[in-house]
């Protein structure tokens, strides 16, 4: 169930949190058969864990799988930041555009919420630019399982400025068509927030 993941994602549920088969099909109005299978799909997907005995909880990964799973998305959204330079058409570029000055905006006026999903639209935008489906999927796939980190990283509020300052180096590589600055500055942006996430798995004795 769509409902679930997104849930997770959206960190109403938070990691370690237990998911009730039985709460879970009565919030959601169906049967427990399609709620188990939605818990085994996010399985699949590193968001959930199923253990015998004790059901399903959220994820909650290590320390050193945290700091994996940001080298592996810093990869991921750098190449897609080159390809965006490379490849992305006028339109997609000023979708970038666009979606950098809206950070550039809540970064100073406007709450954590409004402001973390308007970086994941900037994102977004870079990754449509690559125009590479294959990227995008693999980025999303390993961008869900760190969202609460992410969430929680941004929504700290030193956090919003030094993250529109890459935001600028980023915006503005893509706008002169430099990829390797572009593919680089993505690199340090993705990178900066893992040590962020690190110091956070420390307070949260992950």
């Amino acid at each position: 169930m769509m409902q679930i993941e997104h849930d997770i994602v959206a960190g109403t549920y938070r990691p370690g949190d237990r998911l009730d088969e039985e709460e879970l099909a009565t919030k959601l109005g169906v049967s427990r058969t399609p709620i188990r299978e939605a818990l085994r799909n996010l399985e699949a997907n590193g968001l959930v864990v199923i253990r015998p005995r004790s059901g399903a909880t959220v994820s909650r990964p290590s320390i050193t799988e945290i700091i994996d799973l940001f080298e592996v998305v810093s990869e991921l959204e750098a190449f897609a930041a080159r390809l965006a330079a490379i490849r992305a058409n006028d339109t997609q570029l000023a979708a970038i555009q666009t979606s950098y000055r809206a950070c550039e905006k809540l970064a100073t006026a406007g709450n954590a919420q409004a402001y973390f999903d308007a970086n994941g639209l900037f994102h977004g935008t870079i990754w449509a630019g690559a125009n590479n489906p294959a990227l995008t999927e693999q980025i999303m796939v390993v961008d869900k399982r760190l969202a609460p980190y992410r969430r929680q990283v941004t929504f700290h509020p030193a956090r919003k400025q030094s993250s529109q300052s890459e935001h600028d180096q980023i915006a503005l590589a893509l706008a002169q068509r430099q990829p390797d600055v572009a593919q680089s500055a993505m690199r340090e942006h993705v990178m900066i927030l893992s040590d962020d996430a690190l110091q956070l798995a420390r307070d949260l004795r992950l």
